[in-house]
């Protein structure tokens, strides 16, 4: 799978008269709306992704493995399971997320690190992830705006990119005859429901969209071309948040029944080998 090509056309951000932009299931939706937008499917609410045609049928089938309808089942699983984590950034995010709990506030670069050898983990290898992290989110608070991407607001897991894939890979789905808008839509709920709690708003959602996909495709490494490369959807998430273009986000409530808890769920476990 690559991010290039045509994955990387860029899109005006629309919606489709044909189906709502206000209720529950746009709601659902546009958990997919950097993803969708980023890409020729179409409008950000129509779950039947018009937009992809033959052409788009044979790359999606090439560059994502889904050739029949088990494959693109398989793949939703994949990105709402697996969720292209990696263990080590797992661990040092969530030491950083225990650390703003007992701080009160974002904790520094250097408080982060010291944490995290405190814990058992390398303070060396750890420099790098913790230095792109800072650098993601004041590239996107600066593209985004610091009202939307307020200082407070920091990177506690880059879960949304796989999530927001998903959601976007449920619409494909009905655009290469794998099911209908009824099963999409189901799956798409149960995205919803699973991502809620991990988040506090769709500016967290799309901070750790972002953080996602260029982490992902750096492969942790972050040189001065990267973020370029990689965080190109930062106008789509600036208008997806902009109530004057009419943004989604903007109109939207984030519609999380659960609190988030950003405290990591048991001890850090670096000295495990």
């Amino acid at each position: 799978m690559s991010t290039t090509g045509w994955f990387a056309r860029p899109q005006r951000l629309a919606a489709s008269e044909l189906f709502s932009t206000t209720d529950t299931e746009a709601n659902e939706i546009a958990l997919g709306l950097l993803q969708i937008s980023s890409l020729p499917s179409g409008a950000w609410n129509d779950p039947t992704a018009p937009g992809v045609g033959v052409d788009e049928k044979a790359l999606l089938a090439e560059q994502w493995g889904i050739h029949d309808r088990a494959d693109w089942l398989g793949m939703i699983e994949h990105l709402t399971t697996v969720r292209r984590r990696r263990r080590a950034w797992m661990l040092h995010l969530s030491v950083r997320n225990d650390l703003h709990t007992a701080l009160g506030r974002v904790p520094t670069a250097n408080e982060w690190l010291a944490a995290i050898a405190a814990e058992g983990g390398d303070e060396h290898d750890a420099r790098p992830f913790a230095r792109g992290i800072e650098h993601i989110e004041r590239e996107v608070r600066k593209r985004v705006g610091k009202e939307v991407v307020t200082p407070d607001l920091y990177v506690r897991t880059l879960d949304a990119y796989a999530l927001g894939q998903a959601a976007a890979m449920s619409t494909w789905g009905v655009a290469l005859g794998h099911a209908d808008v009824a099963e999409a839509r189901r799956i798409i709920h149960r995205i919803s429901v699973d991502a809620r709690p991990s988040f506090v708003s769709w500016a967290d959602f799309g901070l750790s969209y972002i953080a996602g996909r260029v982490m992902h495709w750096s492969d942790g490494t972050l040189d001065e071309d990267s973020f370029e490369k990689y965080g190109d959807v930062c106008a789509d998430f600036a208008a997806a948040t902009s109530a004057k273009r009419h943004g989604p986000w903007a109109t939207l409530p984030w519609q999380s029944s659960i609190a988030v808890d950003q405290r990591s769920p048991r001890r850090h476990q670096y000295r495990i080998g």
